[in-house]
């Protein structure tokens, strides 16, 4: 399940940087707003960090196929983390005004689904 929802990551962050990048160029037959070259940034700054994201869950997921040592607390971490920021994004989208309810029950999923993962590895091995 991790390295599926990290390759998921992944794939959501391409797409997040590149829409960030290419921004400016939507704007080709309208004027454009005065700081055209700052309107990406956000997209790419938040693209970029779930690169990493993404790319830690694949990784850790790896590395407990492969079962190298102490893998198994490093892939429970990196879970929790991506929980709680999964749970910040929840929280932060439900304060929002305006509300995307696809994206607030994805955070909803990718909560339960970590979170879960995130147990699982924690737990000690019999």
């Amino acid at each position: 399940m991790t390295a599926i929802g990290g390759t998921a990551i992944f794939i959501a962050a391409v797409a997040m940087t590149v829409g960030g990048l290419t921004l400016p160029s939507r704007y080709s037959g309208a004027t454009p707003p005065p700081n055209i070259g700052q309107l990406g940034m956000g997209q790419v700054i938040g693209g970029m960090a779930l690169l990493v994201l993404g790319v830690l869950l694949v990784a850790s997921a790896t590395a407990l196929f492969v079962d190298l040592p102490r893998s198994r607390p490093l892939a429970a971490a990196i879970c929790a983390v991506t929980t709680l920021l999964a749970a910040a994004a929840f929280v932060m989208l439900g304060l929002s005004t305006r509300r995307d309810l696809v994206l607030i029950a994805t955070m909803a999923v990718v909560f339960v689904a970590f979170g879960g993962a995130a147990f699982i590895l924690a737990r000690l091995r019999r």
